[in-house]
């Protein structure tokens, strides 16, 4: 099992990969590396499993922001397809409401239960 961290310009056919272990021993040349490229992208068995993105103070909480974002995108965009694959996105207002209130009665019968 051989883990790599592959700099990714922006001509993704241009790579480098730096050994895992190297990430330990020769941290300041991934530094540079990571300083120069911008971004590194961390691989098990040739499979992406991590990027590293170059950060400062300044950057950090809008990159962090920003990557949130960018992975609710991703999952709305798959609830969606989720959606138009089982046919639900085709429901009209009615049926949604209908379905809203089923679930709301559903749960109000549970709370008298208890």
């Amino acid at each position: 099992m051989q883990s790599t961290l592959t700099t990714v310009s922006e001509d993704t056919s241009e790579t480098a990969d730096v050994s895992i272990l190297e990430l330990g021993v020769s941290s300041d040349k991934i530094t540079r590396q990571l300083k120069q490229s911008g971004q590194l992208v961390l691989t098990n068995n040739n499979n992406p499993v991590a990027i590293m993105l170059d950060v400062n103070e300044s950057t950090l909480e809008d990159t962090i922001r920003d990557l949130r974002f960018l992975r609710m995108r991703k999952a709305i965009k798959a609830i969606q397809d989720a959606s138009v694959k089982s046919g639900l996105s085709n429901m009209t207002l009615d049926e949604i409401n209908a379905e809203i209130n089923a679930a709301r009665d559903e749960r109000r019968a549970g709370e008298k239960i208890r």
